[in-house]
Parts: C-alpha cells; sequence; structure tokens
C-alpha cells in the first residue's frame, strides 16, 4: 500500500476490514470505508489462535490507544465433559502435531476456524471488547480523513484499462480511489462489475453460516475475566449425524456472554432449522452451567441470568476446504485490488492485514512468561 492523492477504499464490517481500517486512518490516510453488504461476526473466543495476526492486533489496539493489557500464550478453553469443565482432548497430546490432528478429528470442519491448538488472550480485554473499543475510537470522529459509507452495495469498480480508478455503488455513486481492499463476502465477487471470470481461488471454498446469541446478565456471571472459554456437544437431532459445539466466553465484568454455533449451507436456506437451533443452544448451556460456580448463586441454571438477547447471523462465516489465506490475494486483471477474507478465523484475517501493511510482527508490549517462549515458536511452525 503506497501513498495516493486519492483516497483507499476498503470494503467490508468484519475483523480484515476494521483491522485495515484502522491502521491506514490511523496512519493519516485518507479512507472510504464502505460496509456494503455488513458481514460480520463478534470473536467466539476470549482468546484468539495464537499466530501472527495476534500481534498485529496487539499492535492496533496500541496504535488507537486501546488498553488491554498483556499478552499472555497458553490454553484456556474447556470443553463441558461428564458434567464438569475439562482441558480439551487435544491439550494432552505431547507435540504440536499430534494436537492438531486430535483437534481435527474431533471437531467439525467450520470449527477448526474457532479455535487454535494454542491460544493467545490479554489480561484485561476479550476480543469482542478490544474490537469493540476499536471500532469506537475509529467512528467517534476521530479522524476527520476517515468517512463510512454504509446501507449502499458495491456493484463493481471503474477501470482505466486493469488499474482500479473507482468503486461503483448501487446507488450510482461512484467512489474514485487508488486502491481498494475487499474484505466482504467472496460469493458477492462474481457478479461485481470490472472482476475478471473463473476467479480459481473461490474454488473449492464451501461457506459455513454462524448463529450467534450475545446475552446481558443480571449479575456478573463466568467467575472473573478474561478467563476461560467453553464449549460443549450440541445434541444431535434425530437423523442428524454432524456433531457440533456450542462455543462461547463472558466478558472481562461478566456482565455479557457471546455463544457461536456453525451451520450448515442446508441449514442457512431454512430459518425454521435457525429457531430450533437457537433454542438448542440455549438448552445447551442450561445444561452446561446448571449448579456451577460459574453462575450467581441462587440461579438455577444459565437461563434465569439473561436480561436481555441479541442474535446474529452470518450466512458466510468460515471456509471448511481450501488452503487457509494468511496474506492478501491480488489479481493482474485488477490492479490496485486486494481481497482479504474473515472465512478462516479472525488471527488469520489479521494477519492478512499484517501482511498487506508490513505490520510488524511482534510487539514490543507484549509480556510473554520465558517458559512459554518455546510453545509461541512451536504455535508458529505448526498452526500458522
Amino acid at each position: 500500500m503506497t501513498p495516493q492523492s486519492k483516497p483507499v477504499a476498503v470494503i467490508g464490517d468484519g475483523w480484515a476490514a476494521l483491522a485495515s481500517v484502522g491502521f491506514l486512518a490511523s496512519s493519516g490516510v485518507d479512507v472510504k470505508w464502505i460496509v456494503c453488504r455488513g458481514a460480520r461476526i463478534l470473536s467466539p473466543l476470549a482468546s484468539l489462535e495464537w499466530g501472527p495476526g495476534v500481534s498485529v492486533l496487539n499492535e492496533l489496539a496500541l496504535k488507537l490507544g486501546v488498553t488491554c493489557g498483556d499478552l499472555q500464550t497458553g490454553l484456556w478453553i474447556r470443553e463441558f465433559r461428564n458434567k464438569a469443565f475439562r482441558e480439551p482432548m487435544w491439550a494432552k497430546s505431547p507435540t504440536p502435531e499430534d494436537r492438531l490432528q486430535v483437534r481435527n478429528e474431533l471437531l467439525w470442519e467450520p470449527e477448526r476456524q474457532v479455535v487454535g491448538v494454542f491460544e493467545a488472550r490479554w489480561d484485561l480485554m476479550t476480543p469482542v471488547e478490544i474490537e469493540g473499543e476499536i471500532r469506537k475510537g475509529l467512528v467517534s470522529g476521530r479522524f476527520p480523513h476517515l468517512s463510512r459509507v454504509e446501507g449502499v452495495p458495491v456493484v463493481g469498480f471503474e477501470k482505466n484499462g486493469n488499474d482500479v480508478v473507482a468503486v461503483k455503488l448501487g446507488s450510482g455513486e461512484s467512489i474514485e480511489c487508488s486502491q481498494v481492499v475487499y474484505a466482504d463476502r467472496w460469493s458477492h465477487l462474481p457478479g461485481l462489475e470490472g472482476m475478471p471470470k473463473g476467479m480459481s481461488f473461490l474454488r473449492n471454498r464451501e461457506a459455513m453460516g454462524v448463529l450467534q446469541a450475545s446475552f446481558t446478565h443480571d449479575f456478573p456471571s463466568g467467575g472473573g475475566a478474561p478467563a476461560s472459554s467453553y464449549f460443549a456437544p450440541l445434541f444431535r437431532a434425530p437423523g442428524k449425524d454432524i456433531e457440533r459445539h456450542v462455543w462461547g466466553h463472558f466478558s472481562s465484568d461478566g456482565k455479557k456472554s457471546v455463544w457461536t454455533l456453525c451451520l450448515s449451507p442446508e441449514e442457512i436456506e431454512d430459518n425454521h432449522e435457525i429457531s430450533k437451533k437457537l433454542r438448542r443452544l440455549k438448552g445447551t448451556l442450561d445444561r452446561m452451567f446448571q449448579g456451577s460456580d460459574l453462575i450467581p448463586p441462587g440461579k438455577l441454571n444459565f437461563g434465569a441470568t439473561i436480561l436481555e438477547e441479541q442474535v446474529r447471523f452470518e450466512e458466510e462465516a468460515f471456509f471448511t476446504q481450501g488452503k487457509a489465506l494468511t496474506e492478501p490475494l491480488t489479481m493482474p486483471e485488477v490492479v490496485g485490488l486486494v481481497i482479504l477474507t474473515d472465512g478462516y478465523g479472525s488471527s488469520r484475517a489479521f494477519q492478512q492485514v499484517g501482511e498487506m501493511l508490513g505490520v510488524a510482527g511482534s510487539s514490543k508490549s507484549a509480556s510473554v512468561d520465558a517458559e512459554n517462549r518455546e510453545l509461541k515458536s512451536q504455535a508458529l511452525d505448526f498452526v500458522s
């Protein structure tokens, strides 16, 4: 990305788009943030998969003045098994290769984008809270050279030869730009004017949906935070052979929580099926936390702590096939267009932004225990 007289257009509203806008705007670049489809989910866990993307998010938080605390590596996810919360089965494996193999055998394909075999977290904030503070800072008016376009779809790109010169909107308006970062749904790329046919990188990447429920609780829950993340198997419906899980965590003050369930393409098309999954998600949470010290005394189950709820549904959240994208994509037919995706999880989305903008792969402020340094090296070798 090179300085230009015209703005950089960033298309999307998820992890990769947020980080792109954050780094560019805080560096003084003129940015047009085009929300477009608004495809976005919340980070499913209180930690991120360890990798270069963790350091990229940490650098962005520092750049924008978000105090999220020291960065730590370890394993904080807990599985509800045999009526108690325990370390996941892959934690018992002696090597990173074995951990990865066991995790892949136990989890449904889209869930592998949710959790890594090595994790990183901050001691003051969860990723959801960090991303929320970054988002608030960007839309606060602090950056006069950043403008946000909402409610209007992108229909294509104007080109001078192969060079992108503008983004065309459904309203008929064209936004002139020097470069474009596309970080929205990949399924819309073939229908955009100016894009080539037969984009090979789109093949063999089946997109799965996500159902997320966010709850506000009447009393702090979760046993203090940022603590652990939790998951448990969802009861299988008759005739279903997929073992899937509910994933979630509590906020740093314990007053909110986020819970995530992956959906197949067939389930995405059926509103009745989505409603059933939401009911089963809530039932699973009641089963997980009944009698647990993670909910306040006097509350019989998880549902009894809920004051408010919000439900988020995203049709295309995670890819199940194809090589995970860790760096941006470009095409000679559309010069000036950079393509990113959230489809392989937030850590890899942030890593793509770091590769695109040349963000340092490590943070001077990151505090990591000496005993975890070898763990970091192994994680980079086998996970990222």
